[in-house]
């Protein structure tokens, strides 16, 4: 989509401008159509143009710096993080998003429910420094934003249940980065937070569970306490039942299948490689039913992976009948998908060849 210039075109606000854009009214109108249509665009291309020129049109809203009133108007500050919300998604302006958000956040006063924005934008465009730079400092300054705007919203308003999930994932990411052990602790505290934010009969419970099962299996890793263990294996079962997709229960099955193998390097009780091979079996039709009702392509190379993981279980089992079986489906499935004929499908073909060799 791309939308025509006014005559004589927008002119730079804010940081950027030397003349003032004519119907600065109408600009700030434009520009924030423009940003209503970003989460609505699936082209990544077509989001980026949208994207330069939200920011355009908004960034002309803003008073050029010459011209600027001693106390900016009250509408500024909205401006400028609507303004860093398009920026956002613009990887070589994110250090400009960044000073449009710490100037709406200097301005005295202002309304809470406004300066909440500004922080969870904030932690946005940390978060997409973080993907273009890979630096984790980027997500510490990204934890530290939400946990600023944690602080100013009431425990019983709809943003801060909003909020929790966003956090808890960036805590996960900066957990599995270097040196990412001391941030594992934070990301269960946020996520159970999270968890308890809405009623279990909340659409979005799940996936909840699923995160906080995810940290907790984080934590065991550099932990080593089965604990976490059990509590990610309740809270992936509790997962499945309270799930609506199909898809999301076939990675919760997936997990649980894992969380097994992973009990079983503790106890080396068989049966918890038998729970596996179960769990993985469940997640591969589970992924199966979404892949007629959902994301085909993704529901495929699932059920594909879990068929693959209970040939390996069944391999362990010494069931090697049980698992060619699991093989020639996971391989049958691998060919179906766009990676084709990739390596994982190969690996396959080669354990079917070693256990029909031995038949």
């Amino acid at each position: 989509m791309v939308v025509p210039h006014l005559r004589g075109g927008p002119g730079r606000g804010g940081d950027g401008g030397a003349r003032p854009a004519p119907y600065p009214e109408l600009q700030l109108a434009l520009g924030r159509v423009l940003l209503a249509l970003l989460p609505r665009t699936a082209d990544p291309a077509e989001r980026t143009a949208l994207a330069a020129q939200a920011a355009a049109r908004l960034g002309a809203a803003l008073p050029a710096p010459a011209a600027a009133p001693a106390r900016p108007g009250p509408g500024t500050a909205r401006v400028r993080v609507e303004m860093a919300d398009a920026l956002r998604h613009l990887p070589g302006r994110l250090e400009e998003a960044v000073g449009q958000l710490d100037a709406a956040l200097a301005e005295p006063g202002g309304d809470p429910e406004l300066r909440v924005a500004a922080l969870v934008c904030l932690a946005r465009v940390h978060r997409e420094r973080y993907a273009r730079d890979a630096d984790p400092a980027a997500l510490e300054d990204a934890a530290e934003a939400y946990g600023r705007a944690r602080r100013l919203i009431p425990r019983d308003a709809e943003a801060f249940a909003e909020l929790l999930p966003e956090w808890g994932d960036v805590l996960l990411d900066r957990a599995r980065a270097a040196d990412g052990r001391r941030f594992t602790g934070a990301a269960v505290r946020v996520l159970r937070e999270s968890r308890a934010a809405v009623p279990q009969s909340d659409p979005g419970a799940a996936h909840r569970l699923l995160r906080l099962a995810t940290g907790l299996r984080l934590r065991h890793a550099y932990e080593g306490d089965p604990v976490d263990l059990r509590e990610a294996e309740y809270l992936l079962e509790l997962a499945v039942r309270h799930s609506r997709s199909p898809l999301e229960q076939a990675r919760a099955w997936r997990d649980h299948g894992d969380v097994q193998q992973e009990i079983h390097g503790h106890t080396r009780a068989l049966d918890r490689l038998d729970r596996a091979a179960d769990s993985y079996r469940r997640a591969w039709r589970a992924a199966l039913e979404a892949d007629v009702e959902e994301r085909e392509d993704t529901a495929v190379q699932l059920a594909a992976r879990v068929q693959q993981l209970r040939g390996d279980v069944l391999e362990r089992l010494a069931r090697p009948r049980a698992a060619l079986d699991a093989y020639r489906s996971a391989l049958e499935l691998w060919t179906r998908t766009r990676e084709g004929a990739a390596g994982r499908s190969e690996a396959v073909r080669a354990r079917i060849r070693t256990l029909e060799a031995g038949l």
